[in-house]
């Protein structure tokens, strides 16, 4: 049984329904109620009645989910920094979606105060509902994300559930990533993703990511995740090496600092691209940040700008 899944488990109870705690968790329908059913094997008995309508909890989902919310409150506690209250003041942390722009301001803010007596910094990356989760249970004073137009809606609602506060930073065009010596730039060939269909397709692995490779360009929808060429990955490094190194290409947004000089990969617009990812951050509901967390943001709306 994975922590995770008490979770899930959890928002299936309070929103009544597989399908739409699926599109709120932003994982496939399928999968939740698979994972639903064997949490209901391993605890012996129906959690859930199902209906046309939705789900409820049975009696034994209610004594579940009481002893699920004990479990992960308990686990929440577990991560309690005895060095918070000490170093609060000094120390930034943060959890961040796998976006090098974000990990660069992080490396700013820290060298800007290496220098200080003692500090405790923390970088942690994920996807949004990680990133989400880690504030939500104190294990990372902000959160950095993105997500699509279309998930912007769920997305927000689940921010509410959490009682985190979300503050917008930009909205970014996506961008092609290739190397620099791809066949279709040295051809002086225009780098279209229809050009591209015939190349491997490098991405994240994650159920949250399929809705990132759903792309309209010049009037056509791009599947990008329907390509039969496709090497998942599930880091950045990974992704940048792999696209230096090989003919594949990539989603994200413009350049970082040190994209080309370190990994020989270009950003390059997609053309007529009508969809935008968003970026911001999560907060607990009246937190005050300090000034260190502070120049992190200040540092990473100007890359985004």
């Amino acid at each position: 049984m994975d922590l995770k899944h008490l979770e899930y488990f959890n928002t299936v109870a309070q929103m009544g329904s597989i399908n739409r705690a699926a599109q709120a968790l932003f994982i496939s329908q399928p999968h939740l109620g698979k994972i639903i059913r064997d949490l209901e094997q391993s605890a012996g008995a129906p959690l859930f009645t199902r209906s046309n309508h939705g789900v409820t909890l049975t009696p034994e989902g209610i004594e579940f989910q009481r002893r699920a919310q004990r479990v992960l409150a308990e686990m929440a506690g577990m991560f309690h920094r005895p060095e918070a209250s000490v170093l609060q003041d000094v120390s930034l942390s943060v959890s961040m979606t796998k976006y090098s722009h974000i990990m660069e301001s992080f490396i700013q803010t820290v060298l800007q105060h290496k220098e200080l007596p003692a500090y405790a910094h923390r970088l942690q990356e994920g996807d949004p509902i990680d990133v989400m989760e880690d504030v939500y249970n104190h294990r990372a004073d902000i959160g950095v994300l993105h997500f699509s137009q279309s998930q912007r809606e769920n997305i927000l609602s689940l921010f509410h559930q959490h009682q985190l506060e979300y503050h917008p930073l930009a909205r970014m065009t996506p961008h092609i990533l290739i190397s620099k010596h791809h066949p279709l730039l040295l051809g002086e060939r225009p780098v279209t993703l229809e050009a591209l269909s015939g190349y491997g397709f490098v991405r994240y692995e994650g159920q949250f990511e399929d809705f990132t490779y759903e792309l309209f360009s010049q009037g056509s929808h791009f599947n990008l995740s329907a390509n039969p060429r496709i090497v998942y990955i599930v880091t950045r490094a990974s992704l940048l090496h792999l696209l230096s190194k090989t003919d594949f290409y990539s989603i994200g947004i413009q350049d970082f600092t040190m994209q080309q000089a370190s990994y020989q990969v270009v950003s390059i617009p997609i053309e007529d691209c009508e969809g935008l990812l968003e970026f911001g951050y999560v907060l607990p509901t009246g937190i005050q940040l300090n000034r260190i967390t502070l120049e992190f943001l200040g540092d990473l709306k100007q890359r985004l700008s």
